[in-house]
């Protein structure tokens, strides 16, 4: 095993990250060639995942209980130092290539009806990773084009979402991170379970059964399964922008919980 694989493998061993393979650099879609590292030679796709189990009376989606796993990815960039010779560049989201199609090029798992990449091991409550270099790794440390498990086809995402039966002209996940909404698309998101996301075409997948629950610490640390007016007007700036719905600012999830009225202003 090369030096820089070696040592690439032990940190995320170390992270409980246990699912990852490596492709190189020129079978990857590039989508933002501004913030491309140059020379990149290789990229190591990785699975983060974020499933901390149910929890009673949620309504936030599952990905945001936990903290914003953007800071996990800065985390991880301030602790792997490398080897002092070649640039590592975590992304998450923020990559300046299309992670989705790199992952499956990696066979770290498969897309589901629904269009989510789905992991054996923790179903679709995966983030995707990636780590960018201009080290290259051994031959065999790539991962070759095999046979990856599929989605079985179900149709229980489709028949279940809004959006995909064709009832609705949008995601109920986006339409709860709109800013401006109508009065009906309103009355439509204070009808739901959750007012932030939206969990529903993850929750009926048959592959979602029986997941593991992320071994990663930083997705169990100030768990925030359910939140109301009162905890979110009273949340400090820090505090608040350590959680995923962040970006959108309060006066979104207030409207969401019934609050701000004047919503469109």
């Amino acid at each position: 095993m090369s030096k820089v694989y070696a040592e690439i493998k032990e940190f995320l061993d170390s992270e409980g990250i246990d699912t990852f393979s490596a492709i190189k650099a020129e079978k990857l879609c590039v989508i933002n060639e501004r913030i491309m590292p140059e020379n990149a030679k290789s990229a190591v796709l990785f699975f983060i995942p974020y499933y901390t189990g149910e929890h009673e009376d949620r309504n936030v989606s599952l990905y945001s209980v936990s903290l914003d796993y953007h800071l996990y990815v800065k985390e991880l960039s301030s602790r792997f130092y490398g080897d002092g010779v070649h640039y590592f560049k975590f992304f998450a989201d923020t990559s300046p290539i299309n992670e989705r199609a790199a992952a499956i090029d990696a066979n770290l798992g498969f897309v589901g009806q629904n269009g989510l990449l789905i992991s054996e091991k923790y179903g679709s409550f995966v983030f995707i990773g990636t780590l960018l270099t201009d080290a290259e790794f051994d031959t065999d440390e790539y991962a070759a084009k095999g046979e990856t498990k599929a989605c079985m086809g179900c149709g229980l995402c489709k028949k279940n979402c809004a959006f995909l039966r064709g009832e609705r002209e949008y995601c109920l996940s986006e339409l709860s991170q709109r800013k401006n909404v109508t009065e009906e698309e309103l009355g439509i998101i204070r009808s739901q379970k959750l007012v932030w996301g939206c969990d529903t075409c993850q929750e009926v997948c048959p592959h979602n059964r029986n997941v593991a629950v992320t071994p990663i610490e930083f997705f169990h640390r100030d768990l925030l399964p359910k939140i109301d007016a009162e905890l979110i007007e009273n949340m400090s700036k820090d505090d608040f922008s350590k959680r995923a719905y962040a970006w959108r600012g309060k006066k979104t999830l207030l409207r969401n919980l019934g609050v701000d009225k004047s919503q469109n202003k």
